[in-house]
């Protein structure tokens, strides 16, 4: 969605509130965004997954490794 464009912002809440068919949004905004649209919506109607972090990995151990992310002038 774009930020200067509220349009698709709201016909995407009216379909969380349940003010649109999946029909009609698929008449509005396409059936891509539509499909997107209801995926978002099913994820965040279920309750999220309580899972607790790992306690045995501490992820910050050990040497930091640097990667070069510079193109090389060679190529």
């Amino acid at each position: 969605m774009s930020e200067g464009d509220p349009l698709p912002k709201a016909i995407a809440t009216t379909y969380y509130n349940a003010g649109l068919t999946v029909d009609q949004l698929t008449v509005l905004v396409g059936a891509t965004s539509a499909q997107r649209f209801r995926l978002l919506k099913a994820d965040l109607e279920e309750d999220p997954l309580d899972l607790a972090g790992p306690d045995d990995i501490d992820i910050y151990e050990g040497d930091l490794t640097t990667v070069d992310t510079r193109a090389d002038d060679d190529c």
